[in-house]
Formats: structure tokens, sequence, C-alpha cells
């Protein structure tokens, strides 16, 4: 099978096409990102992008006087079906004790979990939904949390002996919205250490666990009261983006699929005044990506190596 952790590279001969980009259910008008792809080109797209995004090729004239036709070669990586590195495992596992993350000798066998933690953002998700009765799925996510407040979560949970029947094999994370509230422009940079100080809490708490980071979604800008800056939202998803680079962990750019020409979109958030979070429409649309995530068997998020 092709393997979903390497990246798919493709070499583009002959007339220029352009190739389009849009978010996974979303319609096909709300291109977010184009290429073209000219002649002696060469396009890679990172571990997981085809999950998030959906992509299509102009059609051409590949016929008659004035033909104009493209030829492109594309590498793949393929893999054994069995090969670990690539493909989840089974719900309940048995391995090696590396770690207080793995079982020991008097529990050889612990059910794999998936581990939200964060903001009121995925606190509206609904775990037995995103489980699908499938997986377990334990959301600890709490309105109001800030970066430090993640970390004392994943305190709690450590330190509760009715978690050892749980190896965590996935951490979800949204923060950042509250850490940036009220900041002033520019304000956000001390956050890039805090985020640093996360991860590596995180890796040395669950040692070999995939993380995820979601990106802040668009906020509502209020002029009256500064709430919130777009440069420093903007800021703040760059910090994720080069922590996770730097971490060798995965980033969920979800920013773009809350987008509507540009601008945030208001069909996919609440109406109430002052309210930051998403309807039920946009609730449902960002469910689909953690669904996705958890439960896909072939599937990594958004590379950031």
């Amino acid at each position: 099978c092709i393997s979903q952790t390497h990246p798919i590279a493709t070499f583009s001969v002959g007339a220029p096409r352009r190739i389009e980009f849009v978010p996974v259910g979303s319609s096909h008008t709300n291109v977010v990102h184009t290429i073209d792809a000219t002649n002696n080109s060469l396009y890679v797209m990172h571990p997981g992008c085809q999950a998030i995004l959906q992509h299509r090729v102009t059609q051409g004239n590949t016929s008659g006087r004035n033909c104009q036709r493209r030829y492109s070669i594309s590498f793949r990586r393929y893999v054994s079906e069995s090969d670990p590195s690539d493909v989840s495992s089974d719900s309940v596992v048995d391995e090696p004790n590396r770690s207080n993350n793995t079982p020991d000798s008097t529990l050889p066998k612990r059910t794999r979990a998936s581990l939200i933690l964060g903001d009121s953002f995925l606190a509206r998700l609904d775990a037995k939904r995103l489980s699908k009765d499938k997986k377990v799925v334990l959301n600890l996510a709490k309105g109001g949390s800030k970066i430090p407040d993640v970390i004392r979560s994943i305190d709690d949970f450590k330190s509760d002996a009715n978690n050892n029947k749980y190896y965590v094999d996935q951490i979800f994370i949204s923060v950042g919205t509250n850490d940036i509230r009220y900041c002033k422009y520019g304000g956000v940079s001390r956050f890039k250490g805090e985020l640093f100080k996360l991860v590596r809490y995180v890796k040395s708490a669950f040692p070999g666990i995939k993380i995820f980071f979601q990106s802040l979604l668009p906020l509502p800008i209020n002029l009256s009261n500064r709430s919130y800056i777009i440069r420093n939202v903007i800021d703040f998803n760059n910090y994720i983006y080069h922590v996770c680079r730097h971490e060798r962990t995965f980033m969920l750019d979800i920013f773009s699929m809350f987008l509507s020409n540009g601008f945030r979109n208001p069909h996919l958030f609440t109406s109430k005044p002052g309210d930051i979070h998403p309807n039920s429409r946009g609730l449902a649309l960002l469910a689909r990506v953690y669904i996705n995530k958890i439960h896909s068997r072939y599937f990594n998020p958004l590379s950031c190596n």
C-alpha cells in the first residue's frame, strides 16, 4: 500500500496546468490554494495532505491541432500493510515496557485511547461520537484552558490509577485562544517558548506518542476592546507550525477550513454576541477532522517535517 508517512512528489512535463486544492468536505468552488505546474516543474505534497485537502488538475486541450498535452510522474513510497511505522494497530495492545505509558508485567494488555486536551473548542466535541464505538476517546478539554492548564491536566491524568488501563497513542491539543486574548500587537512572541515547553513535557509523559496541535481558528476581531488582534492570531499559528516542525510533531491546520473568500465564515460560527465558538455546522466540520485522524489506519496529518 502507499505510505502515508512519506511525501508524494510529482514531476510535470509538457503544457502547464493549474492544480487547485479545496478542504475535504467543502464545496469544489472553495479553492484555498493553487499551484501552477509548468513544464519540468516538481511539487511535493507532505504526508497527510490528501486527507486534509482534495486536489484537482484543471483540464486543458488534449486533442486536435492545438493539443496541449501534459504528462506527470509521481513518486510514492510503498510499504507492507503490516508495517507498524505506517499503520495503526488494533485497539488492544501488548507491547514491550518502554515507559509508564506502556503495559507492564501486571497489565499485559491495555486499551488504546486517544486523549483530547485544551480549551472549549475541543471541549464541545462529543467523545462518544468521536469514538464511533471503535476506540476509546478521552476528552479532558475544559473551557478557558491555557497552556499551563494542559500540563496540569496531563499530571492529573497520569496520577489517576484508574487510567492505568489505557495505552494512550494519540494526544490532540488545542491551546492559544485564551492565552493570546487581550495581548497587545506582537505580544504573543513569549508563547513560543511555552509551546516548546508543552510539547517536550508531553513527550516526556508519553514517550513515543503521536502529538497533534490544532491551529487557532479564525477569531472575531473586536475593535472596541481589542480582545483579539488578527496579527497575533497569525503569529501564534506560525509559532505552532515552527514548534511542530522543530519537535517533529503534527499540526492540524484547520484555519483555512473556517474561511470563506479569505474571511471568517459566519455560517460556521455562532451569531451570539461575544461568542467566538463554532455553531453546530462548524462543530460538525471540526468533528469530521478529528474522526478522520483518530480512526484512519493509513493516515498521518499534515506533517511539519
